[in-house]
């Protein structure tokens, strides 16, 4: 299916595409609010400028995706595999990633808000201009190198403690 017809099932109101293999499509700069990708391989697509809000993509696999600038509100990821994909700028608001992966993912300028990460697998992520609020982090496995923010950050980290700092930094937090 190419982003063409993708978006003329989806503006006529399908939303289950539960499964489907999309890898290395080309499906840039599309609204797919409420759609439901369990399961779906959208490995080494370009998903840059997506919205994704609301969306249900338990299991989806994004390895080596394009997912610049893509938006995800109060979006279900969990057990998602987002390793090695561009996440650039990427929107995280009220998301539930746990037990993600996320391993070698460029998270540079990323914004994670009120986000679930429990058990979540963060490991070797380029993590420049990382803004986390108000995010668990419990049982994660997490590599940071920076994070940032204007406000206060409240994280609850990998051993269950909630800090509420101006900045955070450190490995192996």
């Amino acid at each position: 299916m190419n982003r063409k017809e993708l978006s003329e099932r989806y503006n006529r109101g399908e939303r289950d595409f539960s499964g489907i293999d999309w890898s290395s499509s080309s499906l840039y700069n599309l609204n797919l609010t409420r759609i439901i990708l369990v399961g779906a391989n959208l490995a080494g697509a370009n998903l840059k400028d997506v919205t994704f809000d609301e969306a249900n993509l338990d299991g989806a696999c994004f390895d080596g995706a394009n997912l610049d600038g893509a938006r995800f509100q109060d979006a279900k990821l969990r057990r998602a595999n987002l390793d090695n994909s561009i996440l650039y700028g990427v929107y995280f608001d009220g998301c539930d990633l746990d037990d993600a992966t996320l391993k070698r993912a460029d998270l540079r300028n990323a914004s994670f808000q009120e986000t679930t990460l429990r058990r979540a697998n963060l490991e070797d992520i380029l993590s420049e201009d990382l803004r986390f609020t108000d995010t668990d982090f419990t049982g994660a496995k997490i590599w940071l190198s920076d994070i940032w923010d204007h406000r206060a950050v409240r994280v609850i980290l990998p051993d269950g403690q909630v800090y509420t700092l101006p900045k955070l930094e450190g490995e192996n937090l």
